[in-house]
């Protein structure tokens, strides 16, 4: 079971997804949290995983998405992935991720900190583009994931979700 911490920003939004029991159980890789960003007027969903600090973006998300934000999710990062160079199977990741579930938030003042500078990252990161599609997003995430954090003894977020998915990937540029 994958267990995403939302921000009160995001909760208001996709509150019937929110769950409130205390029961929290460990997955493989960790807690994540979540909170939405404005990329050219649309509405994203940015993720950050808790151990990792490896980021996901839903780009363009509305509310009919809400009652498949799950598959989304776990798309999205199963992209990511393969956009990092880091080969898994679909299956695997489903597999790892398990059932995930929405839970206000948890206050964990690192990962929200890393969620601010992702957030200001990407601010900076959209002058780049004079388009921001899918692809664009996805490119922007990428340079998120290459960015060395001291928490994580200045190695690669992408390095550090290789390391806990036990795989062998193309080396990251």
């Amino acid at each position: 079971m994958t267990e995403i911490f939302t921000t009160k920003k995001l909760e208001k939004i996709i509150n019937k997804k929110i769950e409130n029991n205390d029961l929290i159980v460990e997955s493989i890789l960790g807690n994540w949290n979540a909170t939405i960003i404005y990329i050219a007027k649309k509405k994203c969903l940015l993720f950050v995983n808790s151990e990792t600090f490896f980021s996901v973006i839903i780009p363009r998300f509305s509310m009919k998405d809400i009652d498949k934000i799950d598959e989304l999710f776990i798309n999205c990062f199963y992209n990511q992935l393969l956009f990092e160079k880091i080969n898994i199977d679909f299956k695997t990741i489903s597999s790892i991720l398990g059932k995930i579930s929405f839970h206000p938030t948890n206050n964990n003042k690192k990962v929200i900190g890393v969620l601010n500078y992702n957030v200001e990252k990407i601010n900076y990161f959209k002058y780049d583009y004079p388009i921001l599609n899918s692809s664009i997003i996805r490119k922007m995430t990428h340079k998120l994931n290459i960015t060395p954090f001291k928490q994580l003894g200045w190695k690669l977020p992408c390095e550090t979700m290789v390391a806990k998915l036990n795989i062998e990937s193309e080396k990251v540029n």
